[in-house]
């Protein structure tokens, strides 16, 4: 451990020479813990959905669809970010026009995953909801640890 201190000390003095290395690290690594948290989403809908009588193998794939759901917008966000900032400065109603599109994106996220669970489950409107909540608020303590996580291993590993 002491080492590794050691070695985050260096990079983070590195970094002050180039701050793009963290950001590549950090993007290259997310992909993978992302695809980790894969079967603990699903684990965590078949504890939200015991008495359902679903498979795991069931949950494991809902949870593969919302995965790469919100990878794809996030992609998409991405894009429209790269775009508003190519336009901004040139044609800055588009600029306005595309973060728009963004936020009808970011607001279409929840939104839809909730629609496919409501459509999976088929279960009423108020326990969907009540376990939407619940698992997407542990869901999101646990992408927030794993964020934290990947940020200081890059941190050790530029």
């Amino acid at each position: 451990l002491e080492a590794q201190d050691q070695r985050m000390r260096r990079n983070v003095a590195r970094l002050q020479d180039d701050p793009e290395l963290l950001k590549h690290a950090f993007l290259g690594s997310m992909p993978s813990a992302l695809f980790l948290l894969v079967p603990v989403f699903a684990l965590l809908l078949k504890l939200a959905y015991l008495g359902s009588g679903r498979l795991y193998l069931e949950h494991l794939v809902v949870a593969l669809f919302s995965h790469a759901f919100l990878c794809l917008a996030l992609l998409g966000q991405m894009l429209l970010a790269l775009l508003s900032r190519l336009t901004g400065a040139y044609v800055p109603l588009v600029a306005t026009g595309l973060t728009l599109v963004s936020l009808a994106l970011w607001l279409w996220m929840p939104a839809y995953l909730l629609l496919m669970q409501k459509r999976v489950y088929a279960q009423g409107w108020v326990p969907t909801v009540l376990r939407f909540i619940g698992v997407g608020s542990v869901y999101s303590v646990l992408v927030g640890l794993v964020v934290a996580a990947v940020f200081l291993l890059s941190l050790a590993r530029i």
